[in-house]
């Protein structure tokens, strides 16, 4: 896939291009950070005690070759 930057005052046109399994070592960090899960408070309260941050470390991205 090719992403290609140009800047605004020259009008210089760069290119990177890059394969799918590259994106994806370079964005797994950041989409990780996106995940979120579904806990729920504890009654009535706003506590909300699932270990969430610790079920989320464990979800590891997918290969796309897979």
């Amino acid at each position: 896939m090719d992403f290609i930057f140009i800047h605004p005052g020259s009008r210089e046109q760069k290119t990177i291009s890059l394969s799918e399994e590259e994106i994806q070592d370079r964005l797994a960090d950041e989409l990780h950070d996106e995940l979120s899960c579904d806990c729920q408070p504890i009654g009535e309260t706003n506590v909300v005690e699932c270990g969430c941050d610790d079920y989320i470390q464990d979800f590891e991205l997918i290969d796309r070759k897979a």
